[in-house]
């Protein structure tokens, strides 16, 4: 963002410096694809190829790296209390453009799924009840997510005695749901290229990814996060997202900082090493989870990294062997 256009006070409004990535990707979306998108509206698109075209550019340009400084950003804020309103740019005003209802990724992702650890009694996107390397499985999940999750956010809030996460949650739905049905009225043809779509299909990949991240689970023990999910080590994925491989290592720590990951891999390889912590070698989650569906568990084995002496010395048919026992369905409510 040159300095004419704001870039040297965005990065003064920045909480910490080190975010400045994130910042200049959020003030790009803003200059580029938040008006494309309005201009679908503006101009009373009406051809399919148009708003196909959009949603390939927007997507191509801006997906991966959009969902990680969502992700990033809703864990540390971005910017100073005293602008804390552009902190809600990202989860409110940008995430429809991907898929993401407004104000529904805090709720389910830091509040549900960081608490409750991707245990199944709390969790509702949690993995343990399937068998891991069975699509159909991941369907039915997929399916839970983008039907249930309406429902079924509320429920947990209720349960777990959240009423001002309630409260937040079903007027964010609604919002949504508002703004969706009115925007469908306007223009469908642009309704259904700038949100329905990206929904479904942001959606699929936003749950295959958490389906692939913990896609290992210990069944002896669940709650450990060293035993149910991984790092993702020398993977090009990493230099997009924020260190995101570093998985083992995030949740432990929710709170550290992305760029403070990689020192902390080291500084606990001996806990990774006595907790049979997996680490796979230049392949991100995705490829992780397409090669579970591949049957392809032999290959992973080649590319685990052996985190000390204890991992060093086991066998690749030894791996090969923990690595399906840690996709068998897990249906303990502990």
């Amino acid at each position: 963002v040159p300095s004419w256009l704001g870039g040297s006070w965005l990065l003064h409004a920045l909480d910490d410096k080190r975010d400045a990535p994130a910042a200049y990707l959020v003030a790009n979306a803003m200059l580029t694809a938040l008006p494309c998108m309005l201009g679908l509206f503006i101009c009373q698109c009406n051809n399919h190829w148009v708003g196909a075209a959009y949603l390939v550019l927007n997507y191509a340009l801006y997906l991966q790296r959009f969902m990680l400084t969502l992700h990033v950003t809703e864990h540390r804020r971005l910017f100073k209390r005293e602008y804390g309103a552009l902190n809600l740019v990202v989860p409110y005003l940008l995430c429809p453009l991907y898929g993401v209802p407004c104000g529904l990724y805090r709720p389910h992702h830091v509040v549900m799924h960081h608490v409750e650890d991707n245990r199944q009694s709390g969790d509702i996107s949690s993995t343990e009840p399937y068998q891991r390397d069975n699509f159909i499985h991941f369907l039915l999940y997929w399916c839970r997510y983008w039907v249930g999750a309406w429902f079924e956010l509320p429920a947990y809030s209720i349960k777990r005695r959240r009423f001002s996460l309630l409260g937040a949650t079903v007027t964010s739905e609604a919002l949504y749901w508002v703004a969706v049905a009115g925007l469908w009225q306007l223009n469908r043809v642009a309704t259904l290229w700038s949100l329905v779509i990206p929904f479904l299909l942001s959606s699929f990949l936003l749950m295959f990814g958490n389906w692939s991240q913990h896609i290992f689970v210990d069944p002896d023990d669940p709650r450990n996060p060293y035993k149910h999910t991984y790092n993702c080590l020398a993977c090009p994925d990493n230099c997009r997202t924020y260190n995101d491989g570093y998985h083992v290592i995030h949740h432990l720590n929710s709170r550290l900082h992305w760029s403070e990951m990689p020192q902390q891999l080291l500084d606990t390889l001996e806990q990774h090493d006595a907790n049979d912590a997996l680490a796979f070698r230049q392949l991100g989650f995705f490829d992780v989870g397409l090669n579970v569906f591949l049957g392809r568990l032999d290959f992973l084995a080649r590319h685990i990294v052996p985190c000390g002496p204890k991992q060093a010395a086991r066998t690749q048919q030894e791996w090969v062997q923990l690595l399906k026992r840690r996709l068998q369905p897990i249906h303990t409510k502990r």
